[in-house]
């Protein structure tokens, strides 16, 4: 059971994925500022429960605010059917991240990919965060709006990637070329390491490595800033396109 307390997440999640949550719960005293979130709820035939402040405290320790919404575990969507899909659009946008740990992380480059139209996330199944709780309420409602998978091996998933004609360009501050001087208008993918970069299997399995101009005293960058670089400069190349 995930426990969300972000407003923003709370709203997405029961008007995109109601038959997921299981009841809303709001600390008496703020039914007036949760009136929203309530009609929401109700709406979507999600029951709401109006809880004492003990109880409140007691049941969700550390909520950041004074109402909960109760779901199943997130759903992740089938590798396979995202892959077949990939062939359908005119022009996917899809990222792959090479073993996130940080869950503030993770649910920072969802939102982003959430803002920038991506098509889908792929994830590693072992050895990183998945999409828990505090990513849905970081992500601040942006997990409700882009398909997300888990795959067993990252390698094995570019290649299948590029064999549905997508560039799988990879993200790398030692690279020679700039990710401002790539075409960033193909069937692109978007490859990006973890918080310790990029493995040699992803690395070699990626079509170009691209690096972001920094400084050159200080040129790393965390991977969720690095990514909303990147995803940007890909929506911001196809919106000078069109």
């Amino acid at each position: 059971m995930l426990y969300l307390d972000n407003r923003n997440s709370i709203i997405e999640a029961l008007r995109s994925q109601p038959e997921s949550t299981t009841r809303l719960w709001v600390e008496v005293g703020h039914e007036r500022t949760s009136s929203e979130i309530m009609s929401e709820a109700r709406s979507a035939g999600v029951s709401v429960r109006v809880a004492a402040k003990e109880q409140f405290a007691r049941r969700f320790k550390g909520a950041k605010s004074h109402v909960c919404l109760e779901m199943e575990e997130f759903s992740y969507a089938d590798p396979d059917a995202l892959l077949g899909q990939a062939s359908a659009l005119v022009r996917p946008l899809f990222a792959v991240f090479d073993g996130i740990y940080d869950p503030q992380n993770l649910g920072n480059a969802i939102r982003t990919a959430a803002c920038f139209g991506v098509d889908a996330l792929f994830i590693p199944r072992d050895n990183a965060c998945g999409v828990t709780e505090t990513v849905i309420n970081v992500a601040r409602g942006g997990a409700s709006h882009i398909s997300i998978s888990r795959v067993t091996n990252v390698h094995r998933h570019i290649e299948a990637l590029k064999k549905k004609n997508l560039f799988c360009f990879g993200l790398d501050e030692r690279a020679d070329r700039t990710l401002f001087d790539a075409d960033l208008t193909v069937s692109l993918c978007l490859v990006l390491g973890g918080e310790k970069g990029l493995r040699r299997l992803t690395r070699e399995s990626c079509d170009m490595l691209l690096r972001i101009p920094t400084a050159d005293l200080f040129p790393s960058l965390n991977v969720a800033s690095a990514f909303a670089i990147a995803v940007y400069e890909a929506a911001r190349q196809r919106g000078a396109q069109k």
